[in-house]
């Protein structure tokens, strides 16, 4: 007997989009992508280093000769380190632009059953598009950033982006040698994902294994291009996108920490919200000093809390940094809120 499944099912794309995009922590993000990259480059060179180590031995392991079967599959996570980066960055630019969602990728994706998980999980129309977008090929995922620069008015193309100078050289023979475009780099990872996913691999036309075929040295060079990628495409979009769009990276490849625009932002509010109040009553002036002074108490305390390294440092979600960010967002979500309610307050100014 087939068991059908209830409508109580939960959405797949609601779920990844819950665990990792939504919530008080955000892992779904460019520096994410890079950072597991990153990972999985230094355990490749610790894995070449050790058969460097054992190639060094009169008489050597098997795994010297025959390797390991688990390297190659480094590049199923490489691959899933571009897809990850494309769709949080998708993600990025629909919470930013919302006007530049394609009413074409709703279709189907929000049915009512849906949206009421989505509702529960707290997660947003941008989040479920962004996890939900299909990148199995460096076309989809250059495509993205395409999409990316053009809403961002960023000339450059993300091909030209990516490719660094092509260097030719003559070879042994007086023929041209030259290093593979990076596009096709990329699309032979996301051919070899695909691969090692979805087929067994008995057969190879070459006769050679997957371990001899990508040995520990090739992987590591994969990594290296796949961080390099990232990390380029996110320059650019450093350089050119605004202050306040989601998640940028510094020159490193590290988050922006935006805290001190946050804390611009306040005085700015502040100051302007002071001055309405200023204009309009002399005794809401008084309770509005009150108030300002509270607050800015209230702020130097919970930042001295937030230092407190005994009470957090064993916690990813609760660094320093992480709960500033989400004092600061807060305050300027509430002085947005009482600067909207002045302006339409009807209340009488003086003559």
């Amino acid at each position: 007997m087939i068991n059908v499944a209830n409508d109580n099912t939960p959405n797949r794309h609601v779920a990844y989009a819950g665990r990792y995009a939504s919530g008080p922590v955000n892992k779904f993000n460019a520096f994410s992508a890079l950072e597991r990259a990153r990972l999985l480059l230094r355990e490749t060179e610790q894995i070449t280093q050790m058969f460097e180590l054992e190639g060094e031995k009169d008489e050597r392991a098997d795994w010297w000769w025959n390797g390991f079967e688990i390297v190659p599959y480094t590049l199923v996570g490489l691959a899933t380190c571009l897809e990850w980066h494309a769709r949080s960055r998708l993600t990025d630019l629909y919470t930013f632009l919302p006007e530049k969602i394609d009413a074409k990728a709703l279709d189907g994706k929000v049915p009512a059953k849906v949206l009421s998980q989505m509702i529960q999980a707290k997660v947003s129309i941008p989040q479920l598009l962004g996890v939900s977008f299909t990148v199995g090929s460096v076309t989809e995922y250059l495509g993205v950033f395409k999409t990316l620069f053009e809403a961002l008015g960023i000339a450059t193309s993300p091909d030209s982006t990516i490719q660094p100078i092509v260097i030719e050289q003559l070879g042994l023979f007086g023929d041209v040698v030259r290093e593979p475009l990076m596009r096709d780099v990329l699309e032979e990872l996301f051919m070899t994902r695909h691969a090692l996913v979805h087929e067994i691999g008995y057969g190879s036309s070459s006769g050679r294994s997957l371990c001899e075929t990508w040995p520990p040295e090739r992987v590591m060079w994969l990594c290296q291009n796949v961080i390099s990628t990232i990390r380029l495409l996110e320059t650019t979009i450093t350089e050119n996108a605004p202050s306040d769009f989601p998640n940028l990276l510094t020159q490193d490849g590290y988050p922006v920490d935006d805290r001190e625009r946050l804390r611009q932002t306040i005085e700015a509010l502040e100051a302007r919200i002071g001055a309405e109040i200023a204009a309009r009553s002399a005794h809401s002036q008084v309770n509005w000093s009150d108030a300002l002074r509270a607050a800015q108490a209230s702020a130097e305390a919970h930042e001295m809390l937030f230092s407190d390294r005994a009470l957090f440092e064993r916690f990813d979600w609760a660094r320093t940094d992480l709960l500033s960010r989400t004092m600061l967002e807060q305050r300027l979500a509430l002085l947005t809120e009482i600067a909207t309610a002045l302006d339409q307050s009807s209340g009488s100014r003086p003559s």
